[in-house]
């Protein structure tokens, strides 16, 4: 992969520009140059070709495999597998020549086979069922292939299959639990995806140009959005019917320590002293999953707690100049008053009248939120110029 890909080639040379080390007519021939050279195989048709295309070599793999799979023997299963991982990551190296997103395409979909044939051998050979140690392996395959390649869809399934890995180990642990576990063990997956979230969002940001980090800083607004969606969820009303086991608490410390500790160690691997942020939302989360909803005062507090982490979200973008960050802290805060609308007061009003003022708060609501974040993203534009 080049040093500078891309837009971030093209934001070195205006730097370079403006600090006098290349002259306007040779950051000019630059320009012309490497939108000359991109403009075969990176432009947005080819890359959702490529995208398309690898995702229906993928399915068309693993179709043909699973229609023909009870007539072959176990040694044919497994070197079926082992050829399609083999092929996939061979045909991305050839590719390679011809065009870098073909060769990110066929590696990217040749580590989503590497997932599938670590499944499936283990079904071949009647191995002992253990889906996280699986998923490990996996992670493993995804971090050398990071390593090798240094391409974002390999980040992409490492930051995904690793805390998969560690969600598994942590849940398959609370199985052997005698009874339900309770809100203290169920609360560590969702507080340390929403804290992970938050590491991956950190991901852009400052003067760090790498090509894979806007695809990381995506995936932690999927992971964030879900994750913090569920934290108040722990406390359910079907503990008390099912009984809480008890859970030892080296266990949860080891839990609970892990939840925290990791994400921070990823946002401060990816920003360093700029992460400090991540530690914010950290403590924000731990203060909604420490409250129950069932209790009108706190489930109020749980929602103040979401409102100041989407305004938090505002600032953090503003602070940044991204807004990207800064449509997202918008839309977490619409949703926000969507939530505590629909969980507070809709019951309260009736279905018709519940559904007309639901109506309201989505229009107005989405109103003035489009006014504030037009205002807010032509500050921030005020402040790039």
């Amino acid at each position: 992969m080049a040093m500078f890909p891309g837009s971030s080639l093209r934001r070195a040379i205006d730097r370079w520009e403006a600090a006098g080390v290349i002259d306007a007519a040779t950051a000019g021939r630059l320009r012309e140059h490497e939108r000359t050279a991109e403009a075969p195989h990176t432009g947005h048709f080819a890359r959702l070709a490529f995208g398309f295309g690898g995702l229906l070599v993928a399915a068309g793999i693993f179709l043909f495999v699973a229609a023909n799979w009870q007539q072959l023997s176990p040694f044919a299963r497994h070197a079926v597998l082992v050829t399609t991982v083999v092929a996939l990551h061979l045909g991305g190296a050839f590719g390679a020549r011809f065009s870098p997103t073909l060769a990110t395409t066929l590696h990217g979909v040749g580590t989503a086979a590497l997932g599938a044939a670590i499944f499936l051998s283990g079904q071949v050979f009647h191995l002992e069922a253990h889906w996280g140690e699986a998923l490990l392996v996996w992670a493993l395959g995804a971090a050398a292939g990071f390593l090798l390649l240094r391409d974002w869809p390999q980040l992409l399934w490492l930051a995904m299959l690793g805390p998969a890995w560690l969600a598994g180990e942590w849940l398959s642990h609370l199985a052997w639990a005698d009874g339900f576990p309770g809100v203290a063990a169920l609360a560590v997956v969702p507080y340390g995806s929403t804290v992970l979230g938050l590491a991956y969002l950190a991901a852009t940001g400052g003067e760090r140009e790498d090509s894979w980090r806007p695809a990381l800083a995506r995936l932690g607004v999927v992971v964030l959005l879900t994750s913090a969606a569920g934290l108040h969820y722990s406390h359910s009303p079907l503990l008390d019917e099912l009984g809480a086991a008890e859970v030892p608490t080296r266990l949860l410390l080891l839990g609970w320590t892990v939840a925290l500790i990791l994400p921070l160690l990823v946002a401060v691997v990816l920003r360093g002293r700029e992460a400090w942020p991540v530690l914010i939302g950290a403590s924000l989360a731990g203060l909604v999953v420490m409250l129950d909803t069932a209790i009108g005062w706190q489930r109020v507090l749980v929602y103040l707690l979401y409102a100041t982490g989407s305004v938090g979200l505002v600032a953090w973008g503003m602070r940044e100049r991204l807004s990207g960050r800064v449509n997202l802290g918008v839309a977490c805060f619409l949703l926000t008053l969507v939530s505590f609308y629909y969980s507070s007061l809709f019951d309260m009003l009736g279905r018709a009248l519940g559904l007309i003022g639901l109506g309201l708060v989505v229009l107005v609501g989405g109103f003035l939120a489009e006014r504030g974040r037009r205002r807010l993203l032509a500050r921030l534009e005020g402040a790039r110029t």
